[in-house]
């Protein structure tokens, strides 16, 4: 059950920037895993497929060369942000609630183990499915994106 989620979850994503001709050349709305929410992405965002092995892992957007944002959906079983910020928090990373969109959403700060760029993710849980969103960004322009596209967030 949970593969076919994925495969439709990366088919929503895929269609999505489709229908923005592959490349996402003016800003773009994407539907995102849970199927009821929505990002408006900047013009100049490139869409890159996820690795077949990648199952959480929907969708790759980048603006070359200091903004990755990645998207991912996975079971979120009984957990609610609440409890994903309280282990986060446990764990020493930086992690808070705050409402954006609508959403209470679980806001964390990260570092890549394997670079150390700065990471700030986003997750929400709906229907039982945690849909998370990390951006890695190497300029404060970039940085500043990620909170442009985060305010984007509709049903």
């Amino acid at each position: 059950m949970r593969s076919g989620f994925g495969r439709t979850a990366a088919i929503m994503l895929a269609a999505a920037v489709l229908l923005a001709g592959g490349a996402l050349g003016e800003s773009t709305e994407i539907i995102l895993p849970d199927g009821q929410h929505r990002l408006t992405l900047p013009e100049g965002m490139e869409y890159q497929e996820p690795a077949e092995d990648e199952k959480d892992l929907k969708g790759i957007f980048l603006m070359p060369p200091d903004l990755e944002m990645l998207v991912f959906a996975y079971d979120a079983g009984q957990a609610t942000v609440q409890d994903l910020a309280e282990a986060m928090t446990n764990a020493g990373l930086n992690a808070q609630l705050r409402e954006v969109g609508g959403e209470t959403m679980l806001v964390f700060q990260d570092q890549d183990p394997a670079d150390q760029a700065p990471c700030l993710g986003y997750s929400y849980v709906k229907d039982g499915i945690m849909v998370e969103i990390s951006f890695f960004y190497s300029s404060q322009g970039a940085m500043d994106l990620t909170e442009s596209i985060m305010e984007s967030i509709h049903q």
